[in-house]
């Protein structure tokens, strides 16, 4: 189960909106979170998330009008919770004098760890997205929005990308990362070679990949020698070159 979350307007909720209405709306939401985890999507049931949110049937529809309202409202929490992540993660800031290979493996990280965090959730918005094109196309534009910020910091960075388009690349790597892991949602894990990875390895993999295909040249820098004896960078990255000196 998440954290607690701060009182939140939500657009997809047109209930009332004073505090204490606000409070039971998110009683209401996360006993539904809640129930999706123990139930599945197919054990949702409205007078069960009223009985565990200390409501009534009467009460959740004073706030939503059926069971996709909800399932919107919920997906619209998420995408905030996650988004908040995200910003704090693409702060520039934070990055100032860190490897490009750092900020893929944090920003890998923060999607893998989410995503198996609220597996449950992520697979029950999948499966409306099937129906409910607004679940669908909120989830697009999250992932967008998310290639966005993450090229914004990459970009800025200049690491000198092997890709002849580097925006292009950072958008279909952040797609397949995602892609992988709504498969891990729905597969209840990944299975690749003959076995099952754990965790750790989605994390390093999906690492791997993104800067594989995006062409991010490994920033270590090696150093030779100069006639002067003084070492210099070289081009060669990813390679220690030990220090030569002249005779």
């Amino acid at each position: 189960m998440h954290a607690a979350s701060p009182i939140t307007v939500l657009e997809t909720v047109s209930g009332p909106k004073q505090a204490r209405s606000e409070r039971t709306l998110y009683r209401l939401l996360d006993a539904a979170e809640a129930l999706i985890v123990e139930r599945g999507l197919a054990g949702l049931s409205i007078p069960e998330v009223a009985r565990r949110a200390g409501s009534s049937v009467g009460g959740f529809y004073a706030r939503f009008r059926d069971k996709n309202e909800l399932l919107r409202a919920l997906e619209e929490r998420f995408f905030l919770e996650v988004q908040s992540r995200l910003d704090a993660l693409a702060d520039e800031r934070r990055w100032a004098d860190a490897p490009v290979q750092e900020i893929v493996a944090a920003a890998v990280e923060e999607l893998v760890t989410v995503t198996e965090a609220r597996r449950a959730l992520i697979k029950a918005f999948m499966f409306r997205a099937t129906v409910d094109v607004q679940i669908r196309d909120d989830a697009v534009r999250f992932r967008n929005r998310a290639a966005e910020r993450v090229a914004a910091v990459l970009v800025g960075k200049s690491p000198g990308f092997t890709h002849p388009e580097p925006v292009l690349a950072i958008d279909l790597g952040v797609q397949a990362a995602f892609s992988l892991m709504n498969q891990h949602v729905l597969l209840d894990g990944t299975q690749a070679a003959g076995r099952s990875l754990s965790i750790d390895d989605l994390k390093r993999e999906i690492a791997r990949l993104f800067v594989a295909y995006v062409g991010i040249a490994d920033q270590r820098v090696a150093y030779v020698g100069t006639a002067d004896g003084h070492p210099k960078a070289h081009p060669r990255a990813g390679k220690k070159v030990k220090q030569q000196t002249t005779a």
